[in-house]
């Protein structure tokens, strides 16, 4: 992968991410941009074959209708970005992107529960710990 696509990829995620933190939710334009921007710099650089970025995107679809199941508890934008960044990355980099995601956003979770910082109705923003599982898989892997 390109040390572009890269930044662009972490450019769009810190961007998505400031928005969830601020307003709870992402704006479709951000979404839609950024996800046609990143796919279409994605399969020009190619090197993640087809079936790969389909499973990748079948991930976030999976996350969306999960999110349906349970009346909104996880936010179409979040299964959006996964969507995306499946399309980019591939089955299995989308799958530890969004399983360190989670595995962060339990743990901080549990802190915030420990610590009486939140209780189990609170929703905390998702894509700040997909950022952060990213750049974690930028510069630790």
């Amino acid at each position: 992968m390109s040390i572009a696509a890269e930044v662009l990829m972490g450019i769009w995620l810190l961007l998505c991410s400031v928005q969830d933190v601020k307003e709870k939710k992402i704006s479709i334009f951000l979404i839609a941009a950024g996800g046609m921007l990143l796919s279409v710099t994605f399969l020009i650089i190619g090197g993640v074959p087809v079936m790969s970025r389909l499973s990748g995107l079948f991930l976030g679809l999976l996350l969306l209708v999960i999110g349906r199941l349970l009346k909104g508890q996880i936010g179409a934008g979040d299964g959006m970005i996964i969507c995306i960044t499946g399309i980019c990355l591939g089955f299995i980099k989308n799958l530890n992107l969004m399983l360190f995601g989670l595995s962060l956003a339990a743990l901080v979770s549990l802190f915030l529960l420990i610590f009486k910082k939140a209780g189990r109705k609170d929703t905390i923003p998702f894509v700040p710990f997909l950022l952060l599982s990213y750049l974690g898989g930028i510069f630790l892997v």
